[in-house]
C-alpha cells in the first residue's frame, strides 16, 4: 500500500474537492473511431475500460501511452503502457491490435510521442477515443485542442465518482491533492503554450483557494 499519509478531510474540504472534480470531468458521447488512445496513469481501471470499448467494436486498435513517473514507478514494475497492455492481453485483446508508447512522462509527451510513433508506423487516424481518469479529461481535451487539433477526439473515461476514485495505491487525501494540481495546470499551462485556455468559474476558483489554504499542495507546481 502506497501513500498512506493523510489528514482529516473536513466536510468543507470534500465539498470543495467535489466542485473541482465536477469541473475537471468531461465525457463525450461515444462513437466508433480509428483508435482508442489511452493516456496511462496509476489507475488500471482505464485499461479495463479500453478493453471493454474494443470488445464493443468502438475501435480495432488500442494505443497505450506512458512511461513511468515519480509515482507510478512505485506502482508498476514495467512502464505504464506495458502494464496496461499486459492487463488487456489477459482480458483477451489480441497483441497485434495493441500499440505501445512507453517513454512519455506527462500529458504533453503522451500526445507528442504518440503522434511521432503513429507517423513512424505510417498509421493514419482521423477519429480517436482519448481515455484518461475522469478528473483528467478536461486537461486532456485542452491539451489535444492545442497540440493535435487536426484530429477529431472523443473524450472518455471509466465511470466513477470522487469518492470512488481511490484504489489500492492512492487514497482520497492524495486524490484531492492530485485534482488541486490538475486545476492549477489548467490555469497555468495555456500561458506556456501547452493547452487551450478556459474560463474558471468563481465557485471553482474559491474551492481551489480553500483547498490550497488547507495545504492540499503536494501536486502543485512550485
Amino acid at each position: 500500500m502506497l501513500l498512506l499519509s493523510h489528514k482529516k478531510i473536513s466536510d468543507t474540504d470534500l465539498e470543495s474537492a467535489s466542485i473541482i472534480w465536477d469541473f475537471l470531468t468531461q465525457k463525450d458521447d461515444l462513437d466508433k473511431a480509428d483508435l482508442i488512445f489511452v493516456l496511462c496513469s496509476h489507475d488500471i481501471r482505464m485499461a479495463k475500460y479500453a478493453a471493454d470499448l474494443y470488445k464493443n467494436g468502438y475501435a480495432n486498435r488500442i494505443l497505450f501511452s506512458g512511461g513511468l513517473n515519480f509515482f507510478t514507478k512505485n506502482v508498476f514494475s514495467d512502464s505504464e503502457a506495458e502494464s496496461f497492455a499486459k492487463f488487456v492481453r489477459d482480458e483477451g485483446i489480441p497483441i497485434q491490435d495493441l500499440i505501445i508508447e512507453n517513454e512519455s512522462t506527462n500529458t504533453g509527451e503522451n500526445i507528442q510521442f504518440t503522434k511521432s510513433l503513429l507517423n513512424r508506423m505510417n498509421i493514419k487516424v482521423n477519429s480517436v477515443i482519448a481515455i484518461q481518469k475522469p478528473s483528467m479529461t478536461l486537461r486532456v481535451r485542452l491539451a489535444l485542442n492545442k497540440q493535435w487539433s487536426e484530429n477529431q477526439f472523443i473524450i472518455s473515461a471509466p465511470k466513477y465518482s470522487l469518492l470512488e476514485a481511490p484504489h489500492q495505491y492512492i487514497n482520497l487525501y492524495m486524490i484531492i491533492n492530485e485534482i488541486v494540481g490538475d486545476l492549477q495546470r489548467i490555469i497555468v499551462y495555456p500561458k506556456l503554450g501547452f493547452q487551450s485556455e478556459i474560463s474558471i468559474p468563481e465557485s471553482v476558483e474559491s474551492a481551489f483557494n480553500h483547498l490550497v489554504s488547507r495545504e492540499y499542495n503536494l501536486h502543485l507546481i512550485r
